[in-house]
């Protein structure tokens, strides 16, 4: 490997770290906060940020920077997103009908949930908008199926799995809550007094989750027994779909 080959790949990995600082509900950061989640010095996130900015994949706002349409567009030709998707809108569609609330689709990436898709809006809010609040709280909520399905595949004592770079200062959940997750099948989260999300797995022949679908929506307004039934005949309705799919399931 030459040293311009090692240069490259260091910068295309640097590159990479400031497109994946954005978290759920960020919609602008500052250049001093890409840097400082990138971990790169101000002067490198300027010079890379600049060339992701031409490229299309970051966008100047008002206060900072946000993801570019470029990074849409590549989105929308994932084919096991695009097949995800397909097949989960009636499902989100019907989810929504029945509880008023946003319904999400979450596909896994590592321990972090990456929104696929999403029928959002319920009472008193334009239809086909949600709160921001409701998209963290449904995240949230993933994180914990994520959580809970990594520690199965993880060898009993270890109880870390290792990630790169520096994560959102958010609260892991304890090993009781995540207990209580795995004994339940679906998981909880909040967003301050704004919204509460209920999520459940979808899950393949296997058992293995493949993705997750989540309900969010004010507290005052959640019935969480009533929401769980319908995330898992959606879950159900939506495994067997992807079985009967024609042509596999791409690899996650």
């Amino acid at each position: 490997m030459t040293g311009q080959t090692r240069t490259t790949r260091s910068m295309l990995s640097r590159g990479l770290s400031i497109l994946t600082c954005f978290r759920p509900g960020d919609f602008e950061l500052a250049l001093s906060e890409l840097a400082r989640r990138a971990e790169l010095p101000k002067p490198t996130a300027h010079r890379l940020i600049a060339e992701l900015v031409d490229a299309g994949m970051l966008e100047r706002g008002d206060r900072g920077l946000r993801l570019g349409l470029s990074l849409f567009t590549l989105g929308t030709r994932v084919p096991r997103q695009r097949m995800l998707s397909q097949l989960a809108h009636p499902h989100l569609k019907r989810m929504h009908d029945l509880t008023r609330q946003s319904a999400f689709l979450f596909l896994p990436n590592g321990l972090d949930p990456v929104l696929a898709g999403g029928v959002l809006g319920g009472p008193g809010s334009d239809p086909g908008t949600g709160s921001p609040a409701e998209s963290e709280a449904a995240a949230c909520a993933v994180a914990k199926l994520l959580r809970v399905h990594r520690a199965r595949l993880t060898p009993a004592g270890t109880g870390r799995v290792e990630r790169r770079g520096r994560r959102r200062a958010v609260r892991e959940p304890s090993a009781e809550e995540l207990a209580r997750v795995a004994e339940q099948g679906f998981a909880i989260a909040r967003c301050g007094p704004e919204a509460v999300a209920i999520a459940a797995p979808v899950l393949d022949a296997s058992d293995a989750l493949i993705a997750a679908l989540a309900v969010a929506g004010p507290p005052e307004r959640t019935d969480p027994a009533r929401v769980v039934a319908h995330l898992r005949v959606a879950g159900v309705g939506l495994s067997r779909a992807l079985r009967s799919a024609s042509g596999p399931l791409p690899v996650l």
